[in-house]
């Protein structure tokens, strides 16, 4: 036997809870993650955020498992009070206000974990699709889908400042398209920096990011070239996070825009347990940029549905 398993065994058997965590975890989960799991189930003052971070590194090498990335939900009553006809190819059928809005966001690691545990690279996929599902006259088509995914590097410092606890520091290439072609594509490429910090059961994220320049459009069909040259002006270069859990319970709200131009777009969610991992979800979005086919345009929308895992 070797004498990093003398030193685990050696470990355990001081430790209940370790121990446990030996005969249930994966083979690849590391002594500090293991140790690390163990200290946060014992301390009180532990914070939402650090509990689902603690829970995915105790997940994350798994075989046949996907951590969430993003909150993943199914919203089947989605209403949209001002719908943008100019981004709908299914004429002379109108748009419906009624819509079914989802998303799927997941992430795995696609490294081991560096600097004693605190670090990891993933990579990430999200997708939200806006589907006029009851629109039969229009038979039903996906009005809108955005693919979004991300190669991301994590890393845990460790920091603490008056309570505050640094959870992450991430750097991460992004890219977002809705796959379409002509006058309907819109796409663009990002570095970007974020931050999440937390205390007790608040959660604060924040973004920032640089968009890579494309070649402009030698004419206006040309399928090469930048599709949305404006498209900070309405997105921004920042997004700003809030979440807070109370009683299983989750209430957040994300911010994004451009101050020069005075545009940009809200997101406000609520989420309540109803039986397992089946969640209420009632989301509310009031600005630009909901979707890239709609990032110019204004979106009233109030939307009702489930939600699989939340933020916290």
């Amino acid at each position: 036997m070797s004498a990093i398993s003398w030193l685990v065994l050696a470990a355990a058997a001081s430790n209940p809870c370790l121990e446990e965590q030996l005969r249930s975890g994966h083979g690849d989960t590391t002594l500090e993650e293991l140790r690390a799991l163990c200290q946060l189930e014992s301390d009180p003052t532990t914070s939402s955020a650090e509990e689902r971070i603690e829970s995915e590194i105790s997940t994350s090498d798994e075989r046949f498992a996907l951590n969430a990335h993003y909150n993943n939900y199914i919203l089947p009553a989605s209403y949209n009070r001002t719908p943008n006809e100019d981004g709908w190819r299914y004429h002379p059928e109108s748009m419906d206000n009624w819509e079914v809005k989802f998303q799927l966001s997941v992430k795995v690691p696609v490294t081991p974990s560096w600097f004693g545990g605190k670090g990891r690279v993933f990579v990430a996929y999200t997708n939200q699709s806006w589907w006029q599902a009851y629109n039969k006259d229009a038979s039903s088509p996906f009005r809108e889908t955005n693919h979004m995914p991300e190669i991301i590097y994590f890393h845990r410092p460790g920091w603490e400042w008056g309570g505050w606890q640094v959870d992450s520091l991430s750097l991460a290439f992004n890219h977002q398209s809705n796959g379409q072609s002509g006058s309907q594509s819109r796409s663009w490429n990002r570095l970007i920096g974020g931050m999440a910090v937390s205390k007790g059961d608040w959660a604060l994220g924040a973004q920032t990011w640089y968009r890579l320049k494309e070649d402009p459009k030698a004419y206006p069909d040309d399928p090469r070239g930048d599709d949305n040259p404006d498209i900070t002006d309405y997105m921004g270069y920042s997004e700003f996070l809030v979440v807070h859990k109370r009683e299983q319970r989750n209430l957040s709200l994300r911010v994004r825009g451009n101050f020069n131009t005075g545009k940009g777009g809200m997101e406000a969610g609520w989420s309540f347990p109803i039986w397992a991992k089946l969640r209420g979800f009632v989301q509310v979005y009031y600005g630009y940029g909901e979707s890239l086919i709609d990032y110019n345009v204004k979106s009233e929308r109030v939307s009702l549905g489930f939600e699989f895992t939340p933020w916290l």
